[in-house]
């Protein structure tokens, strides 16, 4: 069965909240049904067919195409299936994500994977700010550049960076290590079409934290 893919149809004038656009939130809706789906809950809210061609039928598996920093929320609260946006995408992906894959081959914007539960995502290209911000556990790796104050606030969880940061005062400088373990995770990459299953290295720089609220979590910065 083909995948269910959303094809950003032009570049929309405001923010598009894409948060009921999950496999969870889409099971047994007909075509029709996902077309005629409202975004939100709000009065006059535009409806997915307002902003995406849409076509395929596996809920299991979403594909955005043509995407952009325009939409946000993607994957919000998602707990299972995958989703790969074949571009770039906006704040607040994998927020709240309690299960699942998500691959962006693009940036995406500021809070990635905010409140980030259980799960992956992989982002080929660049992380806004505060990524993997007040994160409980899963996975988030950045193949680019990450911005501002990763790992704020979070408790638990791996956050994995191709590219050296200015980690925040509470974030912790455990130094460098070999981690066999990484060539685990990496072989756990393979089956997605991302930069990440071409990395072998298993020697990073550790950091713990955040601190300032007793964190278990990690940044790990491949060397």
């Amino acid at each position: 069965m083909t995948a269910l893919t959303f094809t950003l149809k032009k570049n929309p004038q405001f923010k598009v909240n894409c948060s009921r656009l999950t496999p969870n939130d889409l099971t047994d809706l007909s075509l029709a049904q996902i077309r005629n789906l409202s975004l939100t809950n709000a009065k006059n809210s535009p409806k997915v067919v307002d902003y995406f061609e849409v076509y395929g039928g596996d809920t299991k598996n979403i594909i955005f195409k043509n995407s952009n920093t325009q939409l946000n929320f993607i994957g919000h609260r998602m707990s299972s299936g995958s989703i790969t946006i074949e571009g770039d995408c906006g704040d607040f992906l994998g927020a709240n994500m309690h299960g699942g894959n998500i691959i962006c081959e693009g940036n995406a914007g500021d809070r990635v994977g905010d409140q980030l539960r259980r799960g992956l995502i992989l982002i080929d290209g660049n992380a806004g700010d505060y990524c993997g911000s007040r994160m409980l556990a899963g996975t988030i790796g950045v193949h680019g550049n990450a911005g501002k104050y990763a790992g704020f606030a979070m408790k638990r969880g791996t956050i994995l960076l191709k590219n050296k940061i200015t980690p925040l005062a509470t974030i912790q400088d455990c130094g460098a290590h070999m981690l066999p373990i990484l060539t685990l995770l990496f072989n756990s990459f393979k089956p997605f079409s991302t930069k990440f299953k071409m990395i072998k290295a298993n020697r990073v720089q550790r950091f713990a934290g955040d601190l300032a609220v007793n964190g278990n979590g990690e940044i790990l910065v491949i060397l």
